[in-house]
């Protein structure tokens, strides 16, 4: 997803809160400006499926739990609030209020890349997501060929990157599991 629209004048995050539970579109809410949020296409679509579903299969703590693209993050700043399209928390923080709309600890935080969003979910929107020192790996998925980017928070602090294909399991660290890269693309022609 990616800001299309912008709505002028600067946003409390309480106003933001108030006018997303009344909206039928998702919007994010950065440094005070709150945007409408484009759709994606079908390979973002069914990738999107398809990651929510493979964590959720394979998640065997019941601590954590796994979010779809419906599921709010709030920042480290406590302002801002965007949309992944999948987040895990396995914080209890999180879990108490299942009314609330929003995340504010995720451990790791999928990103399904397209034209229009890649450079945002590359740059400026990590850049927001690791402020959360307790996201420890960031999951980015091309739509336009077979591969997984992972960057991951090492115990310095210092991220890594680490790439996937075909072929490839995908190793995610912080919650203790690997999904087959063909796995993630079942049903997408690329």
């Amino acid at each position: 997803m990616v800001a299309q629209r912008e709505y002028g004048a600067h946003w409390t995050s309480e106003q933001y809160l108030e006018m997303e539970r009344a909206s039928n579109v998702r919007h994010e809410l950065i440094d005070g400006r709150v945007y409408a949020m484009a759709g994606g296409d079908q390979h973002h679509s069914r990738i999107s499926i398809n990651v929510t579903a493979a964590l959720a299969d394979r998640l065997d703590d019941v601590e954590c739990q796994v979010f779809n693209t419906d599921m709010k993050v709030r920042l480290a700043n406590e302002q801002d609030f965007v949309y992944p399209d999948a987040a895990i928390t396995c914080d209890p923080r999180d879990l108490v209020d299942a009314t609330r709309g929003f995340i504010c600890f995720p451990r790791l935080v999928v990103e399904v890349l397209s034209e229009s969003t890649e450079r945002y979910d590359r740059g400026a929107k990590f850049d927001l997501y690791r402020e959360r020192g307790t996201l420890y790996e960031y999951v980015l998925i091309s739509t336009d060929r077979r591969y997984i980017e992972v960057r991951r928070r090492g115990d310095d602090g210092t991220w890594t990157t680490e790439g996937y294909g075909p072929g490839d399991d995908v190793i995610l660290h912080s919650v203790s599991m690997s999904i087959p890269v063909d796995a993630l693309y079942r049903g997408v022609r690329i």
